[in-house]
């Protein structure tokens, strides 16, 4: 039962009708049209030599082929390799040589360099991907080759994906997903997320970011939902007008995203009354727009916590009642909720020592849950040194409070440490949001010749606004410790996000490296 492959065979055998995937361009896929298509590719696969286990890369954008190679990859056993499609060919060249794939399908926008890949690695076959609308393509030809007979099914532990992480500091690593900890992954957020079977998915992200694929459709097919693909989404007003016009009930909602869609949506209620659930998504948001944003919609009002490690799958997550009936947290909108079902979470100090629950007492927090990945792929050093005992070292900052309410604060390796004192960067991204037309923030650390470091700014000030550095260090100065102010600000048009949405800090000290 926690194969993957089977989440398809019985939602298209209970619902072999029902519209399981679509795009906005007219494209629809029933149950047992996704089912039939994805076991002949699992057996075209499997005839072309490949064996259980084998390594393969996809270099795709988000399009329904990308979601037909996950399942036809989990019947015939074989082992994904999602490679985002915004890499250049010298980041796809890591993965697939440290992943040791041997085959490739790739967007046709990237035909050339997937030849040079398959030239340097030894690739067996190339499948470039074409045109969702044409049955004329080889991907098609190579489909259609396969026979309709449900293949062997693989073990439940075996491996099934290598998700590598975003990579914000150093190599990118190898996450092992199976098909018991993926399945795990679904379960819980039929829960977590509020999903009804036939739940109807928006989604408007990029399949390069996996953990979309794994947590949201996915678990829209655990639930016999309906996934509507509009890649490509020109801003908040087109995803309202789609939540609209297919009557969505599930999507995500990015930090860039809050403010206009606060307004969108308080303007127009009548577009997204049938919607059960908003999930906030990427990198943190001030406490004052998820208030806003959290009494607009209501109940519907959804905030979590999770990474990569766990297949996907959240940790934490609030509840209805934090927000219709009131909450006991301490601090329930710079909260992340509380653990999940079958999840525990601690906070430990430096020698893994349990710190108190106090929501003050700031240590590394760790994880247990039945969705963990089994480790990283050829890295055994960095597997013993975040898996231990059975808990996962998330290498987060965050306390817990005595209602079990999570708050992460920094990513360990964000914290900035200055003349020996501690600085997390939120503290003061929150202060600088603080001024009325600065519209995003991210802080970062850069070596400082007698503090060791001291944190700078980077600020994307509103459209047509002004924003001075004598208005920030003034504001700066008012509210924070002298070792927390910002030792430079920089004014920039947008801050480096990658696939997920999340903030390249990485980025921004290189910047500051080379000036």
């Amino acid at each position: 039962m926690d194969q993957i492959g089977n989440l398809l065979v019985d939602a298209a055998d209970q619902h072999p009708r029902r519209i399981a995937l679509k795009t906005g361009d007219g494209f629809e896929l029933s149950y047992a049209e996704f089912d039939n298509r994805t076991t002949r590719l699992a057996n075209a696969l499997l005839d072309q030599g490949f064996a259980p286990g084998d390594r393969i890369a996809a270099w795709l954008g988000t399009c329904p082929q990308y979601f037909e190679l996950y399942f036809a990859i989990a019947k015939a056993g074989l082992v994904l390799v999602p490679v985002n499609i915004l890499f250049t060919r010298h980041e796809a060249d890591y993965q697939v040589k440290d992943s040791g794939a041997v085959a490739l399908f790739h967007a046709e926008s990237r035909r050339e360099e997937a030849e040079v890949l398959a030239q340097q690695h030894g690739l067996r076959r190339l499948v470039p991907i074409g045109d969702w609308n044409s049955r004329d393509t080889e991907y098609e030809q190579l489909l259609l080759a396969g026979s309709a007979d449900l293949p062997t099914p693989p073990d439940p532990d075996s491996l099934y994906i290598l998700s590598y992480t975003s990579g914000t500091t150093g190599r990118p690593k190898g996450a092992m997903v199976t098909h018991r900890s993926l399945k795990s992954t679904a379960r819980n957020h039929a829960h977590s997320y509020r999903t009804p079977q036939g739940s109807v998915l928006i989604y408007y992200a990029n399949m390069s970011f996996v953990a979309t694929v794994l947590g949201l459709m996915m678990g829209h097919v655990f639930v016999r939902g309906t996934i509507v693909m509009v890649p490509g989404i020109n801003g908040p007003a087109e995803a309202l007008d789609m939540i609209e016009q297919e009557q969505g009930t599930f999507t995500f909602v990015p930090s860039p995203w809050l403010e206009p869609m606060s307004d969108l949506m308080e303007a127009h209620p009548e577009k997204w009354q049938q919607m059960r659930s908003f999930v906030h998504s990427a990198s943190k948001a001030p406490a004052s727009q998820l208030q806003r944003w959290a009494s607009i919609v209501g109940h519907r009002y959804l905030e979590g916590w999770g990474m990569t490690e766990g297949s996907g799958s959240l940790f934490t997550v609030t509840d209805v009642d934090d927000v219709v009936n009131g909450s006991k947290a301490q601090d329930f909108y710079a909260s992340t909720g509380r653990p999940c079902i079958d999840v525990s979470v601690r906070v430990i100090d430096g020698t893994g020592v349990e710190l108190p629950r106090d929501g003050i007492t700031i240590g590394e927090l760790e994880v247990k849950s039945p969705a963990m990945v089994v480790g990283y792929w050829n890295n055994e050093d960095a597997t013993r040194k975040s898996f231990v005992d059975g808990w996962f070292r998330t290498g987060d900052l965050g306390a817990i409070d005595p209602e079990g309410y999570v708050y992460v604060t920094e990513r360990r390796t964000d914290l900035i440490v200055s003349g020996g004192m501690n600085v997390y960067p939120s503290e003061i991204e929150y202060c600088i949001a603080e001024l009325a037309d600065v519209q995003e923030v991210a802080v970062v650390g850069t070596p400082h010749e007698r503090w060791g470091e001291a944190p700078v700014a980077f600020i994307v000030v509103r459209s047509g606004a002004v924003v001075t550095e004598a208005d920030v260090i003034e504001h700066c100065s008012a509210y924070l410790a002298r070792y927390k102010r910002p030792s430079q600000i920089h004014f920039i048009e947008e801050l480096p996000r990658n696939a997920s949405q999340k903030v390249l800090r990485r980025v921004l000290r290189e910047r500051l490296d080379a000036q």
